[in-house]
């Protein structure tokens, strides 16, 4: 009796297959492993197509990591050029300053002491000039000893000297010289900033002692904002300048921005085994861009012609990728293998086929989902 049952369950379970082949509706597996047998009535209504592996264009990227910075001309730390009190500070961190904009007022003894001697200077020069100018008629007119005049030229040359160099340090204050000669002392000076550009530090505390060691502001100019990646010094022989390079902050390749590549480096980083490179970003809100962004991006480095299938045309399972063979055709009927297949590179359209799809086979490259 055991022996009856062990040979009669197989057959039933290979006649209940055989009835639903015979009266199923649906895309039915067949004995024979991953084959699945539809209609052609089946294969139309689900939209299903038929296509082969078919050369494509692919691009060979780079991808690597970097950060957005500012070039040297593109940020300037502010300090005070004498040292002195913060009197004022006039900005803060996030505004938007033009070039020559002032940012905080400072003062101090050291401030006052130079108008003083700019003022000595200027008296002492205005005197010398006097006295020479009258020594120059007076020679010319053979009154007046040699020794005296070549004394009153050497006073007045050296008053010039002194005086101009007092002014210099005035005018680079953002003062007026005239209105110190006329009397007028300034109890402080304005720091301005050297470019336009957003602030992005503030190191200025009103009250606070300073001098030249001190930042009192941080200033960035966005539209000079670059882009500096590391790429691993394997890839070190595919990079050129002029390459193209799309890039994204905050992981938003939606929002990806354009670059150009403009430098690659000479230094590999022993620690990192990586290459700095510089990338001119592209057209793009810079107002938008922050400095020392962290960012992803891809270098452009070559296209690559292969032989690929549409995307449509390609399931993922876990780590592998499959695709429906048309393996044959049988009046109505259609019989799809599902093969497994290794793949390359991937794009949005498309997906490069490296092997497992034998060469002329068809294969479903719409409607897979209803398989």
């Amino acid at each position: 009796m055991k022996k009856i049952l062990i040979y009669t369950l197989p057959l039933l379970l290979l006649f209940s297959c055989i009835g639903k082949k015979e009266g199923g509706s649906e895309a039915t597996e067949t004995a024979e492993a991953n084959i699945i047998k539809i209609t052609s009535e089946q294969f139309k209504t689900s939209g299903m197509q038929l296509g082969e592996l078919s050369l494509q264009t692919f691009i060979d990227e780079i991808a690597c990591r970097g950060f957005l910075i500012a070039p040297t001309d593109g940020i300037a730390k502010i300090s005070t050029p004498i040292a002195g009190t913060v009197e004022k500070v006039l900005v803060k961190t996030g505004d938007f300053v033009n070039q020559g904009q002032v940012v905080c007022n400072v003062s101090g003894t050291e401030f006052l002491d130079l108008q003083q001697q700019f003022a000595e200077a200027s008296a002492n020069y205005q005197k010398a000039k006097i006295d020479y100018e009258r020594a120059i008629v007076l020679r010319a007119e053979n009154i007046g000893a040699g020794k005296d005049f070549t004394a009153l030229e050497s006073t007045y040359k050296i008053s010039l000297a002194s005086y101009n160099a007092l002014k210099v340090r005035i005018q680079a204050l953002r003062i007026n010289p005239s209105q110190i000669e006329n009397g007028q002392m300034y109890t402080s000076f304005p720091v301005a900033s050297p470019i336009s550009g957003f602030i992005t530090k503030i190191g200025a505390v009103i009250g606070q002692y300073v001098d030249m060691q001190n930042e009192l502001a941080e200033v960035v100019n966005v539209n000079r904002l670059q882009l500096q990646l590391s790429v691993f010094e394997t890839n070190l022989q595919k990079l050129k300048v002029g390459q193209k390079v799309r890039f994204n902050v905050c992981g938003r390749w939606e929002q990806s921005i354009d670059a150009t590549l403009i430098s690659v480096g000479k230094t590999i980083n022993p620690d990192t085994r990586a290459i700095d490179c510089i990338a001119q970003i592209g057209d793009v809100d810079r107002s938008k861009l922050v400095n020392q962004s962290y960012a992803e991006a891809k270098i452009m480095v070559d296209n690559l012609e292969t032989k690929a299938l549409p995307a449509n045309a390609v399931q993922k399972e876990e780590k592998e990728y499959f695709v429906f063979v048309l393996d044959k055709q049988e009046g109505d009927k259609y019989f799809l293998k599902k093969t497994k297949v290794e793949v390359g590179k991937i794009n949005d359209s498309y997906i490069e086929i490296l092997s497992g799809l034998p060469e002329g086979k068809q294969v479903v490259v719409n409607g897979i989902e209803m398989l």
